[in-house]
């Protein structure tokens, strides 16, 4: 591919005033029109009559109601951020989606399978080792009826919740900052610090807000730097696709944000959810990138 990946915006009009509109009409999507479905769930457990089925803001949960209902509630959030951005890219920077993921004509979609399957194997032998060493942290929670009827969704929709993050984070604003810094560091760390901000809201992120925000931080820079250095968004797309499918489908905590019927549920240890992501980087760098040349705007 000829065309380096921060340089992408370079196919659309770039006028300031096409970034400030396009990051109100996504906020817009994201965090009210996206939202009327959640506010519509707690509406409805609210009014139903049965104090069994309720929203517990303390503990921002649902009980006793099925994880399918607040999943795709809490899905329907990204999913609108990706339809107001896709409606801005279009409208007002006159740029195709394609842009947002590669140089080339065709998203690689090769890419996206290895990162997705280098992730998803490192997160699996990540967890079997801290089950192992720490027995009793993880505890069978599996209801294959609900199982079942939860897996395909899953499939479906999570992988286009993770890509909508990533468009946005280290798509759209990677690129636009990308086009007055030359320096492809600022764009990682300031998009992985606008990633990390939202995700702060987590009711994880109170277990140990420091650790945790170290994690969604280093997790920015990690999808940053793969996207910059791969030149294109398809390992970032497939390893956080993995990520979220493996919490959602296999190894869940308490208070996840992405609450789910997974085979595996656990409490959440924060240094070592850290660590091992630390040495997942480095494996899945070492696996996927260590032959690559150093990367430029």
């Amino acid at each position: 591919m000829s065309k380096r990946y921060l340089s992408l915006a370079n196919q659309g009009k770039n006028a300031w005033w096409r970034y400030g509109l396009t990051i109100l009409i996504v906020v817009v999507f994201w965090q009210i029109i996206g939202v009327i479905p959640f506010g519509i769930l707690v509406a409805f457990l609210d009014l139903d009559g049965d104090p069994s089925t309720q929203f517990n803001p303390e503990k921002f949960q649902f009980e006793g109601v099925s994880h399918l209902w607040p999943y795709l509630a809490l899905n329907c959030i990204l999913i609108s951020l990706f339809i107001g951005l896709y409606i801005s890219l279009r409208l007002l920077h006159k740029r195709p989606l394609i842009s947002l993921i590669t140089s080339g004509e065709q998203v690689r979609w090769n890419r996206f399978f290895q990162g997705f399957g280098v992730y998803l194997l490192l997160s699996a032998t990540a967890s079997l080792i801290e089950a192992l060493s720490f027995p009793g942290r993880y505890q069978l929670a599996l209801n294959l009826s609900e199982f079942l009827i939860f897996l395909p969704i899953a499939l479906l929709i999570t992988p286009i919740q993770a890509s909508a993050e990533e468009l946005f984070f280290r798509g759209y604003l990677m690129q636009g900052i990308g086009l007055k810094i030359r320096n492809p560091l600022v764009p990682i760390l300031v998009s992985s610090i606008l990633f990390m901000l939202p995700h702060l809201m987590n009711p994880e992120a109170q277990k140990n807000m420091l650790i945790l925000a170290s994690f969604y931080f280093l997790f920015g820079v990690f999808l940053a730097f793969i996207t910059v250095k791969d030149n294109g968004l398809e390992l970032a797309m497939g390893a956080h696709a993995a990520n979220n499918l493996f919490i959602v489908l296999i190894a869940n905590y308490y208070d996840s944000a992405l609450p789910s019927p997974a085979i595996f549920i656990s409490h959440l240890h924060p240094v070592f959810a850290l660590m091992s992501f630390i040495v997942i980087t480095i494996v899945f760098y070492w696996v996927l990138l260590k032959s690559r040349s150093r990367p430029s705007i």
